[in-house]
């Protein structure tokens, strides 16, 4: 149960930090965000 929820939390995290990568206008948040989503 602990763990579904870790991973779903994660994979939303993923995803939300991949589609801020692309809607950011400043590049420098758009690298903090990349790398946000490879971890």
């Amino acid at each position: 149960m602990i763990s579904t929820l870790f991973f779903y939390l994660f994979a939303f995290m993923t995803v939300a930090s991949g589609l801020m990568v692309i809607t950011a206008r400043n590049p420098v948040h758009a690298v903090f965000f990349l790398i946000l989503s490879f971890f």
